[in-house]
This record gives C-alpha cells, sequence and structure tokens, in this order.
C-alpha cells in the first residue's frame, strides 16, 4: 500500500507537469470532441512508458547520450513549434478565433496529433519512463505496486481534466477566453521546452 500510494503522489505530480497533453486534452474537452477517448489513450500512453521505466528501458536510455540528445532536441523543437502555433492563434480577429476552434478534426488526424503530444514530448520521456521507473526498480519486489500508483494517478487526472473541460464548454462560445487560453498555454510550453533544453541529463 505504501508503494502504491508513493507512485500515485510521485505520477500525479509528474503527469500535471505535462503541458502539451493537457493543452490538447483540455481544448478537446471544451468542444466536446473525442476528450474521453483521448483520455483514455493518454492514460494507456503512460502506463505503457511506466512499465518501460520499470523494465529498465529509462536507464538504457540514460546511459546512451545520443538517445537522449535526439528525444531532447526533437522534443524541444516539436513543443516549440506547438507553442508558437498557440501563440499566433491568439492574435487573430475574433471571428477566425471562434471558426478556428468551433472547427474539430476528423478522428485520425486528432489521434495522430494527441500522439505526437504524447511521444514526440521529451517531457514525457523524462518523468514518466526515466524517472518513475527509476524510483520504481528502488522499491524491488514492491515496483509493480508503485507503478500501479502511478498509473492510477493518470486516470484520475485526465478523467477529471475531460470532464472539467466538458462542464465549462459554454467557454467556448467566447473569442476572450480562447485568446487567453491560447497565450498562457504557449507560455506554459515554451517554458517547458526551456527547461528541458537547459536542464543537465
Amino acid at each position: 500500500m505504501l508503494a502504491l500510494m508513493s507512485g500515485a503522489i510521485t505520477g500525479g505530480g509528474l503527469i500535471i507537469a505535462v503541458g502539451a497533453q493537457n493543452s490538447f486534452l483540455l481544448e478537446q474537452a471544451l468542444k466536446r470532441h473525442y476528450a474521453f477517448p483521448l483520455a483514455l489513450l493518454f492514460i494507456v500512453s503512460d502506463a505503457i512508458s511506466m512499465m518501460l521505466g520499470a523494465f529498465g528501458i529509462g536507464l538504457l536510455l540514460q546511459t546512451h547520450d545520443w538517445l537522449l540528445a535526439i528525444s531532447r532536441w526533437g522534443g524541444v523543437a516539436f513543443l516549440a513549434w506547438f507553442a508558437y502555433g498557440k501563440w499566433r492563434a491568439s492574435f487573430l480577429e475574433e471571428h477566425l478565433i471562434l471558426e478556428l476552434y468551433t472547427k474539430k478534426l476528423a478522428i485520425w488526424p486528432l489521434f495522430m496529433m494527441a500522439l505526437a503530444v504524447t511521444w514526440l514530448n521529451p517531457h514525457f520521456y523524462l518523468d514518466t519512463m526515466i524517472l518513475i521507473g527509476s524510483l520504481a526498480n528502488q522499491w524491488q519486489e514492491e515496483k509493480w505496486q508503485f507503478v500501479m500508483g502511478g498509473i492510477l494517478a493518470s486516470f484520475a487526472w485526465f478523467l477529471s481534466l475531460a470532464f472539467v473541460g466538458r462542464l465549462c464548454a459554454a467557454l467556448l462560445e467566447k473569442a476572450s477566453f480562447w485568446r487567453w487560453f491560447n497565450r498562457i498555454n504557449a507560455l506554459l510550453i515554451w517554458f517547458i521546452a526551456f527547461q528541458i533544453a537547459t536542464q543537465p541529463f
């Protein structure tokens, strides 16, 4: 039980910080557009990454500098591009903002974008695979209880985010909301990209 609770607390704190996933899911939840399937996709991705970390894949990444470098700079470039799109959209005229954010992507492009904000995001690897994976291995015989705690935290967070977004869907009608939503998200994701680019591995 202690390992499970520790995994849930650690996983919850780290998952909340993965800005690109949260931004993308909240946006789709506000549109009432496949929010719960997307939440499930993020939960499954977290579970796979945490389990791979517990199997030692995170340690493998840490011992190969070139793999970490590819993950870091490819991810930084993706996050910077993702944030720039949000920032640029925030300066559109009001009717264009509403037109953009009432438009719904087809299911396959939507899910491919969801996979991109997950698996092309180095913050995702650092938190779920490397950090949680390495912490799980410190629990030895109880490492799978620790991993399960992290998965439960992911389950609770993403489903809650999807639910809250749907409750706040009336905000979709206000261009001013989307303008500031995009600006705050862009700044947050740029900050995360900067952290990843400058922190030692």
